[in-house]
């Protein structure tokens, strides 16, 4: 491989960053980040880090791939921020256990968001991240293939 790939990562605030799956991000050649930099491909954002992964997509509409996983679709969504503007390939992971969002809120971001994807796993927590990095990280670097 080339150069290693930037990954943003957005985590819930008061979270340590912390890399989900070393094994496997480093077979990938994948770097992770905390901010976006001119080198970023992906973002991926977890609970409500989901948020700041959906604010950065929005702001950079070049961007070509984004993962949002178990983020609650609140009552009413904030005005400033832009969903048409999300024009990244987007990932949405939902665990059907999972009692803060279940299948409802991954179906109403798949709703908002127009190049989304909802993928459910069936015995799903909220803690989806780390079970589900792999996957994760063939959607956000398909043409990296681990080694």
């Amino acid at each position: 491989m080339n150069e290693p790939m930037s990954i943003v990562m957005c985590l819930p605030a008061g979270l340590e960053p912390s890399d989900p799956g070393p094994r496997e991000t480093a077979r990938r050649d994948i770097r992770l980040s905390s901010e976006w930099d001119a080198d970023t491909r992906g973002v991926v954002g977890w609970s409500s880090g989901g948020w700041d992964a959906l604010e950065l997509a929005a702001a950079h509409q070049d961007l070509p791939r984004l993962v949002i996983v178990s983020l609650p679709f609140p009552d009413e969504l904030p005005a400033e921020l832009d969903l048409d503007a999300v024009e990244a390939k987007t990932l949405l992971s939902y665990g059907a256990a999972d009692p803060q969002t279940g299948s409802s809120h991954g179906s109403r971001w798949q709703k908002r968001l127009r190049n989304a994807r909802l993928e459910m796993v069936p015995n799903g927590s909220h803690d989806l991240l780390v079970p589900k990095w792999a996957r994760v990280l063939s959607h956000l670097a398909p043409r990296r293939k681990a080694t």
